[in-house]
């Protein structure tokens, strides 16, 4: 199993009671739980609830082994992975779950200067930032015009309207308090958003709502609007509109995991790998694809979305069909559940769109986010810290994960 994210996982405990021994293999030795990534990032819930130790959470599962590595190469034809730092290993079914990376989309100097969204560490480093950027405000005030304070979100999905509503709060709450020689009411938040609205995916009403609050909150949003350029303190729009900013975050896009590229088969949009309708590569059936890295046909044949509910039950699926492949019976066609779309905006704000049409928002949204996600988590200590997190923050509108240790500190 390549992957220890919601695929990997779940296929690995899925398989918990099959004759069959199961090695599953990440680059890191910790399971990440993305849709919480921008709360690590704006101090709302520390690392642990976040991140949760692969061994731990199989250490039960007499018939799983985990390994830290990377891959570099998959041959299908000797059913072998290689390995950057690693021996080669041979397997009997592969489970490829190795999620997706950003997506630049050719922007110049994105690459290098944006923060993405997408890891545990792209949450640190975001964090780090945004702090270094307020001490440095706070020893040099006369950076401020220069924007050290501004952060431009790239992206209307959900990634960037809950990392700019996150940031809203941070700024208004606990920046304020603790620089109060500064400015912070004047720092700007941008939204920058190609299209002509905000959550596409949204039924209108949401998607109005929820910039009403986001510009409420005082982001500025700008829709039909493309950044063509990044530089450490600069953004610069497809329309000529330079925006002082010492930070932008990206949430704009996302592309296969480039080890997909390795397999020497046609990809399809975002390089993503398609797969049959049991989510096993139709050349070559011992291999089992799921998640972000693969383009999942729902019904009338379009493809899911990128989502941690699609890769969960993607990867349980698979796990379940591996044990009816051992097991000699066939394997069944993969049906999405859609529980629905939500995302928060910020505390008591939230859009949520049920299967079958349903809508809601404010704080039932908000309420009804909250439980859909702690259910997700991975363990049920990784529910209570963020719940604790949660609860305090809404108290004492306080986040405590607002420090720079060891090489964070670093300028």
């Amino acid at each position: 199993m390549l992957g220890g994210g919601f695929v990997g996982l779940g296929a690995a405990r899925r398989l918990a009671k099959a004759p069959v021994d199961v090695v599953l293999v990440d680059a890191n030795d910790y399971h990440s739980f993305q849709p919480m990534l921008y709360q690590l990032a704006t101090g709302l819930v520390d690392t642990t609830a976040v991140a949760h130790s692969l061994r731990d959470l199989l250490h039960d599962q007499r018939n799983a082994l985990v390994h830290q590595a990377t891959v570099s190469r998959i041959d299908l034809e000797r059913r072998e992975v290689e390995f950057v730092d690693m021996p080669a290993l041979e397997y009997d079914y592969l489970v490829l779950g190795l999620g997706a990376t950003v997506e630049y989309f050719g922007c110049e100097g994105a690459a290098e200067h944006a923060f993405p969204l997408y890891s545990v560490a792209d949450a640190l480093r975001l964090r780090a930032q945004i702090v270094r950027c307020f001490e440095a405000a706070d020893r040099d005030p006369s950076l401020i015009e220069d924007g050290v304070l501004n952060v431009v979100v790239v992206g209307g999905g959900p990634t960037g309207i809950e990392s700019v509503g996150a940031l809203t709060e941070l700024y208004a709450g606990d920046f304020t308090k603790d620089f109060p020689s500064l400015p912070v009411d004047e720092a700007r938040l941008i939204l920058v958003e190609a299209g002509p609205e905000l959550l596409t995916m949204f039924k209108p009403k949401l998607r109005a709502y929820a910039q009403e609050e986001l510009e409420h909150r005082g982001v500025e949003v700008m829709l039909n609007e493309r950044v063509a350029k990044v530089e450490p303190t600069r953004v610069t729009l497809a329309s000529g509109t330079v925006l002082p900013a010492h930070t932008l975050v990206w949430g704009a896009g996302l592309r296969a995991n480039p080890v997909a590229e390795s397999l020497g088969i046609e990809l399809g949009h975002g390089k993503r790998v398609a797969v049959g309708r049991d989510l096993r590569l139709e050349s070559h059936p011992e291999v089992f694809v799921g998640g972000d890295i693969a383009a999942i046909a729902a019904d009338g044949d379009a493809v899911l979305p990128q989502l941690g509910s699609v890769a969960l039950q993607s990867g349980e699926h698979i796990g379940d069909s591996i044990a009816r492949v051992v097991a000699g019976e066939d394997t069944q066609p993969f049906a999405y559940k859609d529980k629905g779309t939500m995302a928060a905006i910020a505390p008591g704000a939230a859009v949520a769109q049920m299967h079958g049409g349903r809508t809601m928002k404010g704080e039932l949204a908000y309420l009804a986010w909250g439980g859909v996600h702690l259910t997700l988590l991975a363990a049920w200590d990784d529910r209570s810290k963020a719940a604790v997190d949660w609860a305090w923050a809404g108290v004492t509108h306080e986040r405590s994960g607002r420090i720079l240790v060891g090489q964070e500190a670093e300028r």
